[in-house]
């Protein structure tokens, strides 16, 4: 019996059993689609997940982040943290705790590791590193000609590309050094700019910042002390200069007072201006800066919904920003302030090249003692999950097949009973018992082979319809972002070719006990069968 002879009888057999036959390659059907649909999700989740992280810049930007260390109490007067009163030693320590944190507030951060020149340098050598930002930020005041009262602002100076779309009226600064400035909407408003056709003719308007411990400055001391803590952007230009006067001319004017020696002393010691902090947080100081820029754009402020939305990746300083500046311009403002021009910076926005060794540069620069944030532990987990997912579906797929593969024996134990006289007719003419045995291992593979295909062009269908809904589920949990993957399900051509092995080997392996039982029958005692 050629190969040829071999597959018609085994057609044949399997065509004499339609009902049983076509209820079997249901199951293998079913069993097949579930398999190659399960995989073609996972592969399509796990490739989404690749493009909507490594398609997106901000998945290429590490945030590195200063942690202030705790507090050494062994600097501490002992009389500073001592706790009074009668209690538990648990509210005790609670207490204790609290007085050190009080002690602390009040002195300057010491950071464990400041981002010097030098580290940030070093951070900027890592291998697919391509650029290191940094902010200087500060509160400030604006001041305009034209405006009665300063607006107080939040100002920022660095890289301010990522403003564009943003941009209401005007540009960004048009380099580095300009001594230009950026400003929002809201600042503007507080300067008097009210209507939409006022803001074009706000660009090139000169500005004057400050920066630096301006509610700590020696006149608004004297104002708080005079009107009850009345907040500074309340104060007008002509104001504060009033209180400056008054607050350098009263020390020579006290004997006017009627007041006493100790209480002239007492007093000269509350005019006296700030001297440079020691172990004081130096923003406390009163200290400041001041330059004049021109305006050369206007940015919209970021509504609530908005700032709701911003990732742990999204530069706050900007965020956060009322008036913002360029590097250098900023740089030369910032340096005149003792706090900025000694120390480093608490963080840096790390961009790396896409396509680069995220991880390893994330680790490269934990292992030189700071804390970051980046996409990388965010893609990590999301691939877990998705792998978990996947894995799931698939054990589902493996138990349909099994099922299947349980009913082709079920089908073929029969048919080797039925057709135990057709078996010893064959044996009679000369088939060997292998001949036998490949008969119905061909009926478990063909079984196999009909059914793949079946499976194949139905889990093509089903994934043609499924794609639009789950991407439908997708893009509604992600706020109006744009996706970027074009599909959910990925058949790739090895997908095609090994569900149809897979699905023939658990046939044809489902087949092997009806077959070995088949190639066993004598051939004198089935021709007596029946």
């Amino acid at each position: 019996m050629n190969p040829i002879q071999l597959l018609k009888f085994a057609l044949g057999g399997l065509w004499r059993q339609k009902v049983r036959t076509a209820l079997t390659l249901i199951g293998v059907t079913v069993g097949t689609c579930a398999l190659a649909f399960s995989i073609a999700l996972g592969l399509g989740l796990r490739a989404f997940i690749d493009t909507e992280f490594q398609g997106r810049d901000d998945f290429w930007r590490v945030l590195v982040r200063v942690d202030e260390p705790a507090p050494d109490e062994s600097n501490i007067p002992p009389e500073k943290v001592a706790v009074q009163g009668a209690m538990s030693d648990e509210r005790r320590a609670r207490i204790r705790e609290g007085l050190v944190d009080r002690y602390q507030n009040k002195k300057a951060p010491k950071a464990l590791s400041l981002l010097t020149r030098e580290k940030l340098d070093a951070i900027g050598t890592i291998p697919d590193v391509s650029e290191v930002r940094t902010f200087r930020t500060g509160e400030g005041r604006l001041w305009a000609g034209a405006a009665e009262k300063p607006a107080p602002v939040f100002v920022t100076s660095g890289r301010l590309d990522d403003l564009a779309p943003r941009l209401i009226a005007g540009r960004l600064p048009s380099s580095p050094e300009a001594d230009e400035i950026v400003v929002s909407e809201f600042a503007l408003y507080l300067l008097g700019v009210h209507d939409d056709a006022d803001l074009a003719s706000a660009l090139g308007r000169p500005v004057r910042l400050e920066v630096g411990g301006v509610r700590n400055s020696s006149s608004l001391a004297l104002a708080r002390a005079l009107l009850g803590q009345r907040p500074p952007e309340e104060l007008t230009l002509s104001q504060l200069l009033v209180l400056e006067k008054l607050r350098t001319n009263l020390p020579n004017r006290l004997a006017a007072f009627n007041l006493s020696a100790a209480e002239q002393a007492e007093l000269k010691k509350l005019l006296e201006p700030p001297a440079e902090p020691t172990d004081e947080r130096p923003s406390e100081s009163g200290k400041t800066a001041t330059a004049t820029f021109r305006i050369c754009g206007v940015v919209s402020r970021l509504t609530r919904i908005e700032r709701k939305k911003l990732t742990p990746l999204d530069a706050w300083e900007l965020g956060q920003g009322d008036a913002f500046l360029p590097p250098a311009a900023g740089d030369r403002l910032f340096q005149q302030l003792p706090w900025h021009k000694e120390g480093g910076f608490m963080s840096a926005d790390v961009r790396v090249t896409p396509g680069g060794d995220l991880p390893t540069v994330v680790k490269r620069v934990e292992d030189l003692g700071f804390r970051t944030h980046s996409g990388a532990k965010w893609f990590a987990a999301a691939k877990r999950e998705v792998t978990l997912i996947a894995a799931g579906l698939n054990l589902f797929a493996f138990i349909a097949l099994f099922v299947a593969a349980v009913g082709i024996t079920n089908t073929l134990v029969t048919s080797v009973v039925e057709r135990t006289k057709e078996i010893g007719v064959l044996r009679a003419v000369g088939a060997t018992r292998g001949q036998v045995m490949g008969l119905f291992l061909s009926e478990g593979a063909l079984i196999g082979v009909f059914g793949a295909a079946a499976g194949l062009a139905l889990a093509r269908g089903l994934a043609a319809w499924a794609d639009g809904w789950v991407q439908g589920l997708i893009a509604g949990q992600m706020d109006g972002q744009k996706m970027l993957s074009t599909t959910i399900f990925v058949f790739p051509a090895w997908l095609w070719v090994s569900s149809v092995a897979f699905a023939v080997g658990v046939t044809t392996l489902a087949a092997l006990y009806p077959a070995r039982r088949a190639a066993q029958i004598h051939p004198i005692e089935a021709l007596r069968y029946g």
